[in-house]
């Protein structure tokens, strides 16, 4: 009778452990209790979206998160620091592909996870994204909803633009040195096609183009993704060529965060982008 009920004692002891180990691995991913780092500033805006901005613990010098919080900074989109990565023993690192290989194979060398979101090339793919992002961190629930919340946007922002009207011509700029133009098969090409118009430069597989090619095709609208006072000069020299539909009709506008691969930023951007053909804001600019 003793050594049976050493038996039960020790079957009950090994189903209490097994237990407490179910039950704290719930309650780390419950209780948000991941230690995260973020290498990738448009994921750590996600991050912050989620409810996660008490997880990161380590993120990039151009993530938002570290303006005010300089001991975050654990390297830039490109050179990171691993010894201190190590030292702050995240549970998960997202990386993106300018993360020098070397240093993310000393991450995982080390035991340290690391994943990476590949590069989305229309808004469908920054949904996809983001429900794969929350699915990694258990919250599918709160992104399913964001999701659905930002294509309902989405769909009324697009019922704005109307019906059997020619489709304007739009150039959008992405860098001034040298000159840069958004190109289909990304993301940012879903801000024109969306619109109701026509990308200047639809049949280019580069983003390079010169000023004398955006002039001689002669676009109805120029947006310039905002670079701070270099997107002001682009404007402003833009505004000098008075044979441009866009400069004639005053249609001429800088985008604020156009670039960054987030739905919420994408979202902000179109409403923005649909209002300057549709609506004529005058106070919008970024």
């Amino acid at each position: 009778m003793n050594y049976l009920k050493k038996i039960i004692l020790v079957l009950t002891v090994l189903a209490l452990a097994v237990a407490c180990n179910t039950n704290t691995s719930t309650k780390t991913v419950e209780n948000n209790e991941l230690r995260i780092i973020s290498l990738v500033p448009s994921i750590t805006k996600e991050l912050v979206q989620l409810g996660l901005k008490d997880n990161i613990v380590g993120a990039t010098s151009y993530c938002e998160i570290s303006k005010n919080n300089k001991d975050l900074i654990v390297g830039s989109a490109i050179e990171i620091n691993e010894e201190k990565i190590m030292l702050l023993k995240p549970d998960i690192v997202f990386a993106s592909s300018l993360v020098k290989e070397k240093s993310l194979a000393i991450l995982r060398n080390n035991g340290i996870r690391v994943e990476f979101l590949k590069k989305p090339t229309s808004f469908d793919d920054l949904c996809s994204q983001f429900i794969e992002l929350s699915k990694l961190l258990n919250k599918s629930e709160q992104a399913t909803k964001y999701i659905a919340n930002a294509r309902h946007t989405l769909d009324s922002l697009i019922a704005i633009v109307p019906n059997n009207v020619e489709k304007p011509t739009i150039f959008f700029q992405l860098g001034a040195s040298p000159i840069a133009a958004v190109i289909p098969n990304s993301f940012m090409n879903d801000f024109i096609t969306l619109a109701g118009g026509v990308n200047l430069f639809e049949d280019l597989e580069h983003i390079i183009v010169n000023r004398e090619s955006v002039i001689l095709r002669n676009p109805d609208y120029i947006f310039i993704s905002s670079m701070g006072i270099v997107g002001l000069q682009e404007k402003e020299v833009w505004e000098t060529y008075n044979t441009l539909n866009a400069t004639k009709n005053n249609n001429i506008y800088i985008v604020a965060t156009a670039t960054s691969p987030t739905v919420s930023d994408f979202i902000m951007n179109f409403e923005y982008i649909i209002n300057s053909i549709y609506t004529k804001p005058t106070t919008n600019e970024k």
